[in-house]
Order: C-alpha cells, then structure tokens, then sequence
C-alpha cells in the first residue's frame, strides 16, 4: 500500500505535519470519476467517488463495503477509513452523493433515485458483484433504500448491513433544534454549506461529517483535563485506527474538510432538507417509516431463507451519547427491530458503544468499525463475541 507513516511525531515541523496531511489524502483511489450514461430522465451524470482500503486489483477475495455516509461523509471519508481498512484487509468504496465533489447536482426529489440508479452501475463499472452495506448518520435512509431495491448487490453467503448512529427523524427523536431547523425557510436551509464554509475558515477549522450539525446541537464530549496515562492510551488508540500520532491526525482532519469544502457541497444542503423532511412532498422512499420498512424487509428476507437463502445480519451500532437524536431516538430504532419484526430472516445485535457519540461512533480508533470487518469477512456472526469497548 502506498503510506508512509512517520513514528516520531514530535521531531516533525508544523510545515512537515500539514505536508504528511496533504501527502495521506492525495492518493489517486481516493479522486476517482465515473460518469453514468443519459438516460431517458437525464443526461450523463458525472460520479466522484473513492476506494480506502485494499485497491482494485489489490489482493484476492477481498470483502468489499459500500459505505452510506453522513451528510458530509462523501468520498473524503477515504482517508480517514484507508489506514484501517488496509490492516483490515478489506475495501471500501466511498462515494460523493449529487451535489459533492464531482458529482452532477440533481433535484432534491431525485436524490435517492439518483442514489438507487448509480450504485450498480458503478460496483459493475468497478467489477464488483457483491458489498457488504454500512451506514452512519444520514446514510441510514440511503442504505435502507439500497438494501430494500437491491438486496441482490449482497453477497449470498453473508449478507450484512451496519448501521452506525442511524439517523431518526425529530418526529420520533424530539430534539428540539432539529424541529426548529425543519421549520426554517427553505431558502435559509440551501446555504448551509456557505453557513459550514464561514465555520470551518472563520471559527473552527474541523466540522463533523453528520454535517456539522451535531457541533451546533452540542459538543458532548469535551475535551476534559486528561491525565497522562488517558492521553497515552488516545494516542495508542490514534495510532491503531489511522497509523498516524494525534498531531498529524488532526491535521489530517483539517486538510479533507479544506479540501472537502474547496469543492461542490452544495449537496450538503439538500442532505439537510432531505433529513429533516422539511419540503412538501420530499419522502425517505423506502424507509418513510422505519417500522414499515423493517416489517417489509423481515417478509422478503423470511422467503429468502424459505428459499434456501442466508439470512442478513444486522448490526446496529449506537454511541453512548447521540445529541443528534437522543436517547429517544436510540430507543425508538432499537424498538423497531424488536424480536416480533425480525422473523427467520433477519438476524439483529443492537450495541452500544462506551465513549463514543454521534459523529465517531465510526471512527478506527474505536471498536465498532473493526467487529464490522470482522463480520463482513465472516470471522464473527451477530450477537457473538461482542465486547462493548471501555470508555
């Protein structure tokens, strides 16, 4: 694979930090374009797109993943996955949803559509016949949409879904800000990416990739004063997940969300309105109503083992705080995977992750990621082996 990581940080100058920064993004398999062609609906629709992890040609029998990401958890999610996925020995493939990157924007009432239409012709494009599915944040409604209209693209054998902090809607969560945000005029709601931009060069130089939201609601896990064994074990923990020390790894936050906002994020956006459901007439397609779409996934996935099929494992992965949908929303998603909603066909572990929340619940330095792997490559089975990580 093609990093270098420095051991010795601290000899490194603030120039040479920011240097291995721009350095670990800039890998060709994290800036790749794949254009699909016109159809009927639409001309050619250009897609960014990225690979972390083990390349294409890399390897044999690789697990692949197609990561659902949060609002802003487009392609740029790459770097940050790429150092674990490689250790890992898997293959992640990150895209930029309408609107990012490279991609062409589209209607905000043909996002998911446009989602649905892209991702098969792309993995065909890639040579790819199965994923694994993964979501985090506003990923859930997409992987959702995915696993109900192309449960085909999983593979046969282990077919799996995670979902890390899902998305709720505030209709079932009650966080107050987000039903205030749901009520703001739709004009104000297609410039929070100009909002997130004058943030992110004016205030703070790191956003979070559920879109810079959960920075607004809350900042839950505050930097507390550490001790010195706390700040040994961070860095161990740093170093595992992205082989990289604490310095150079916010540097590297602060590269992709530079570069990430140096392009299209007018997306960001419509991820919002989509979200929130705060137009006339937007709907989650699919999963407009999780209970529904749960009970409709355990009648397919039942005749699929009926069938002499594999059922799909389920791994929800929820943090110990989530101030984006609160303990109500965390339960409500718990709720609706209920033993009477899963049948014969759907097999569901809910974990809750110690010292994580809504935004790095996902993040390599923490377990939750690495049980995903080992469950995409069939080390583990749900349910087993699952030891919550120790705050």
């Amino acid at each position: 694979s093609n990093r270098s990581h420095f051991s010795s940080p601290d000899k490194m100058s603030s120039e040479s930090k920011e240097m291995k920064a721009v350095e670990l993004i800039s890998p060709r398999k994290f800036h790749r374009i794949f254009t699909v062609p016109a159809a009927v609906k639409h001309g050619p629709l250009k897609v960014s797109y990225s690979i972390a992890g083990l390349d294409l040609g890399e390897g044999v029998d690789v697990p692949n993943i197609l990561w659902c990401g949060a609002m802003f958890g487009t392609r740029w999610q790459a770097p940050w996955i790429d150092y674990a996925a490689d250790k890992a020995n898997v293959r992640i493939i990150c895209i930029d949803r309408p609107g990012f990157g490279a991609s062409t924007p589209v209607p905000l009432q043909d996002r998911l559509d446009t989602f649905l239409e892209i991702i098969p012709l792309l993995l065909a494009h890639l040579g790819i016949k199965y994923v694994a599915l993964s979501s985090h944040s506003a990923g859930t409604i997409y992987a959702f949409n995915l696993l109900t209209q192309h449960p085909e693209l999983l593979y046969p054998s282990n077919p799996s879904i995670t979902f890390f902090s899902p998305w709720v809607h505030q209709s079932h969560s009650s966080v107050s800000l987000l039903k205030v945000a749901s009520m703001l005029p739709n004009a104000l709601l297609g410039q929070w990416n100009k909002v997130m931009g004058f943030v992110l060069h004016n205030v703070q130089p790191v956003l979070s990739v559920s879109g810079g939201a959960s920075q607004i609601v809350s900042q839950p896990f505050k930097n507390k004063l550490k001790t010195e064994k706390q700040k040994e074990e961070d860095e161990r923990k740093c170093m595992r997940g992205y082989g990289v020390s604490l310095e150079i790894k916010a540097e590297l936050d602060k590269a992709a969300f530079r570069y990430g906002f140096a392009e299209n994020s007018e997306g960001l956006n419509d991820e919002a309105r989509l979200c929130l459901r705060s137009v006339k007439g937007i709907s989650w397609g699919a999963c407009e109503d999780y209970e529904e779409c749960i009970k409709a996934l355990k009648e397919a996935w039942g005749k699929r083992v009926e069938g002499g099929g594999k059922p799909l494992s389920v791994s929800v992965f929820l943090p110990e705080e989530d101030m984006m949908v609160e303990d109500k929303g965390m339960k409500y998603f718990e709720d609706v995977w209920r033993e009477e909603n899963r049948g014969n066909g759907l097999k569901v572990e809910v974990v809750r992750w110690k010292g994580t929340d809504h935004d790095s619940a996902p993040n390599p330095s923490n377990d939750a990621v690495w049980k995903m792997f080992e469950l995409v490559k069939g080390v583990r089975t749900v349910g087993s082996d699952m030891e919550v990580e120790a705050s």
